[in-house]
């Protein structure tokens, strides 16, 4: 029995040194990690099957960013009733990953590793983004 639970833990400790097992305290320690990252009010930090990511508060809406990162808006008029930007308030200050710029149209808007961030209005909040691929990216997720 001793040499069974011998080889058992020297596997384990083989599993966890190969990068291929994270032990129970180090998981705990990275979604302590995750969970006090800087975000804006504007925005909650979720759980959901892919890991960690950012949502708009107020309605739970998946976030989109923009490519390519650039601190100007380029979504107005028709299609920003498709693609609404995370709005900044007019005193908010960076935050981490977290930037504002100032739109054409004069409101700051949110931007995240200098992409600006959009909802996209036909999402619902329960269900997976429904947009993703050429300039518009769903937000990454971050695993603990």
């Amino acid at each position: 029995m001793r040499k069974a639970l011998l080889a058992t833990t020297a596997a384990l400790g083989a599993l966890i040194a190969a990068g291929a097992l994270t032990p129970p305290c180090a998981q705990a320690a990275q979604t302590t990690q995750i969970t006090q990252l800087p975000y804006p009010a504007e925005v909650s930090l979720v759980q959901d099957p892919m890991g960690w990511t950012y949502r708009q508060n107020n309605t739970n809406l998946p976030l989109y960013l923009y490519e390519p990162a650039s601190s100007k808006s380029h979504c107005s008029g028709a299609c920003e009733r498709q693609w609404a930007p995370l709005l900044a308030p007019a005193n908010a200050k960076p935050l981490g990953d977290w930037s504002t710029f100032v739109r054409s149209d004069g409101r700051p808007q949110w931007a995240f590793q200098q992409h600006p961030v959009y909802t996209h209005l036909p999402d619902a909040p329960a269900r997976s983004a429904t947009r993703t691929g050429g300039l518009w990216h769903l937000m990454p997720h971050f695993q603990d």
